[in-house]
């Protein structure tokens, strides 16, 4: 059977092939529960699109543990405050209200963009940039609420890189980090696993055995994925970000594969 340095050294080899093959630029991170470390260009920074939801996220529980916020805070989304794009919350009747617990939910499981856009009302774009400055993501930032093209036609952009993304999710692995209460850590991943867009690193896995929690994002030739898989007790952090896309399904075609390739590999260590 093969020793872990040979499955690396595999594990390396089929992902640069996709990466070699992929007509765009495919930046990855891989870490596994051992420190083990894989990376291409991982600290080339790119726009977010929706992994920026990731830090938000993080921004938010951070004013809940403070009680600043409350996950029990009832809200309203009128019609000038819901955007198109990824969520439901565009087509959901007016009267609705949600609770803040809701509208996180619903900002990772389905990437909802009106969700999103309330939420960094609350929190503050100065918030979650000062999260992650705090956190040492140097490569991300804030800067503009979901669909405001007029932000985008000003320069205004959301970015981050595929290493930022890695030390996001190891925060949440990490029993000895006291970033926020035990129960805030539970959620945030509890809602990563309840992740309803599976059509990238997750498509060719068996979500029967292999456990992932994810978020995904996508713009016009931007398509990325970032999560924690697990399988026994093998856990790996992955993020592949990729842009200068012609077409978005090729982008996502090399996630798929990439994910595959992880599925695999965990598989292959786990059975020594």
């Amino acid at each position: 059977m093969m020793g872990t340095e040979t499955r690396l050294l595999e594990l390396k080899e089929r992902v640069q092939a996709v990466v070699d093959s992929t007509a765009g630029h495919v930046s990855f991170m891989m870490e596994d529960n051992c420190g083990q470390l894989l990376e291409k260009d991982c600290d080339v920074v790119k726009k977010a699109a929706s992994l920026i939801k990731i830090p938000i996220l993080m921004a938010a529980l951070k004013q809940v543990d403070a009680s600043n916020l409350s996950l029990s805070d009832r809200l309203n989304l009128d019609m000038e405050n819901r955007v198109g794009g990824a969520g439901v919350i565009q087509y959901l009747d007016q009267e609705t209200s949600f609770t803040l617990y809701d509208l996180l939910t619903l900002m990772i499981t389905v990437s909802d963009n009106s969700a999103t856009n309330k939420i960094i009302d609350l929190v503050g774009k100065d918030f979650v940039n000062k999260f992650c400055t705090e956190q040492g993501l140097s490569n991300t930032i804030l800067e503009r609420k979901m669909m405001d093209f007029k932000a985008t036609d000003a320069g205004l952009e959301n970015r981050t890189c595929a290493r930022d993304m890695v030390a996001c999710l190891k925060i949440l692995l990490d029993s000895k980090s006291n970033v926020w209460n035990r129960e805030s850590k539970q959620l945030m991943m509890s809602m990563l696993r309840a992740q309803q867009l599976l059509d990238k690193l997750p498509f060719f896995m068996n979500l029967d055995t292999v456990q992932i929690a994810n978020k995904t994002g996508e713009l016009p030739g931007v398509e990325h994925d970032c999560g924690i898989v697990t399988y026994g007790d093998k856990t790996l952090v992955v993020a592949v970000l990729v842009d200068d896309l012609v077409d978005n399904p090729t982008g996502k075609r090399a996630i798929q594969k990439i994910g595959r390739i992880v599925d695999e590999y965990l598989r292959s260590s786990c059975s020594i």
